[in-house]
């Protein structure tokens, strides 16, 4: 048993009834099962968080009709990384649940944080094509969506940062079509009441060593709303200011879509065409949040360009002389009343760049632009009704 391992259980607790609300996370599950199928992949660390996950999609799963499948990563980045890996299965074992153990490799000298998430992202993706599974499960609680706003908003994120994890999202690592998608039914549950429930169950966690490690940013966020705690602060309010940037977003991004639809959206030859007039001539916001995601859906970035560069595209595009402006790879230009992006022709001893074909920078811009779940389920059918040119 690795030496990681937190001898909780042998510490009963003596919490009040828990607030875990069983049967909301239950009604969920039910609900992506209905809509992408009975198939499920379950990220598990062994850590409180994706073993509490591993209980509650335990206690479901038999009766509800659902296909588990666990994977556990070792990324290779502590000498116990095998062992925790084995323990976490062999806990998914004695709960009823199979999977396997998938290690990363590639580990560059910079940047590794940044690099095992998007490799294990990738991973999950693979398998979870592998598997016939759509939605891959993450163990990401309120704890860690209050630290992903607050860190957020301390680096002047913008809207879309404010809005924080979504329960269901597209997975940002995906190469599938359809995209698989990120499900974390856990974010309106507190880590404190998981692991009061784990207790109950006498079920251990392994502890991750890297969250004291104050080299990460996500540990200093955490450590400064533990002090803000300390003090009386409503940590709970970025939670509040989570949920008002998504709706906010979300208004943003209908009328995103409808501007799009006035300035009528194609797809010609390699790439996007629209009329300058009326896409240039609206908000400046909702113009640059278009361009981010026709940019994003051809070019194939992980995230739209910030908005600095967004707004300086803007502001280019829309002077007396525009001219030719690259970005992401791309080339845009305004010929004859048409705004055009395309694919710029790589640079001396650079690859080509990727071409899409008409239906992958379709299913692109559904995915990036986080529409409707059936733009995520029919990526490929972006229905006019809905504010783009269809490709039925």
């Amino acid at each position: 048993m690795s030496d990681h391992l937190a001898a909780k259980p042998d510490q009963a607790s003596s919490a009040a009834p828990l607030a875990v609300n069983l049967t909301a996370v239950h009604h969920q599950l039910e609900g992506w099962k209905s809509e992408f199928g009975a198939a499920f992949l379950l990220a598990l660390s062994g850590g409180s968080d994706s073993l509490a996950l591993c209980h509650l999609v335990a206690d479901w799963a038999g009766d509800a009709g659902a296909h588990v499948h666990v994977v556990s990563v070792d990324h290779g980045l502590r000498p116990t990384s095998r062992a925790d890996a084995e323990q976490a299965m062999a806990w998914a074992n004695a709960l009823g649940l199979t999977g396997e153990i998938v290690s990363l490799e590639g580990q560059p000298a910079s940047g590794v944080q940044e690099w095992a998430r998007r490799a294990r992202y990738q991973k999950l993706d693979q398998i979870a094509q592998n598997v016939g599974a759509r939605v891959i499960l993450l163990g990401h609680t309120r704890d860690d969506q209050v630290e992903t706003i607050a860190w957020r908003l301390s680096r002047d994120s913008g809207l879309d940062g404010l809005a924080g994890m979504a329960s269901l999202a597209n997975n940002p690592a995906a190469t599938s079509q359809p995209q698989s998608l990120l499900g974390r039914p856990l974010l309106d549950l507190k880590r404190a009441d998981l692991r009061a429930w784990l207790e109950d169950r006498s079920q251990s966690w392994l502890e991750d060593d890297s969250n004291q490690n104050l080299r990460f940013a996500r540990v200093r966020t955490r450590q400064k709303l533990g002090a803000l705690k300390e003090v009386g602060g409503d940590v709970d309010a970025f939670v509040r200011i989570g949920a008002l940037a998504e709706e906010l977003r979300r208004a943003q991004e209908a009328a995103c879509e409808a501007l799009l639809s006035r300035s009528n959206l194609g797809f010609v030859g390699d790439g996007w065409t629209l009329a300058a007039e009326p896409f240039f001539n609206s908000n400046a916001l909702l113009v640059e949040r278009a361009l981010g995601w026709l940019i994003q859906s051809l070019s194939g970035i992980d995230h739209a360009p910030d908005t600095d560069k967004l707004s300086r595209l803007r502001h280019a595009l829309t002077t007396d002389r525009p001219g030719r402006r690259t970005l992401a790879g791309l080339i845009m230009t305004i010929r004859h009343g048409q705004f055009i992006i395309q694919p710029a022709p790589p640079r001396r001893g650079q690859k080509p760049n990727i071409i899409q074909s008409e239906a992958g920078a379709w299913a692109r811009l559904a995915a990036v632009s986080r529409q409707t779940h059936r733009f995520v389920t029919e990526p490929a059918r972006i229905l006019s009704q809905d504010g783009l040119t269809s490709t039925r």
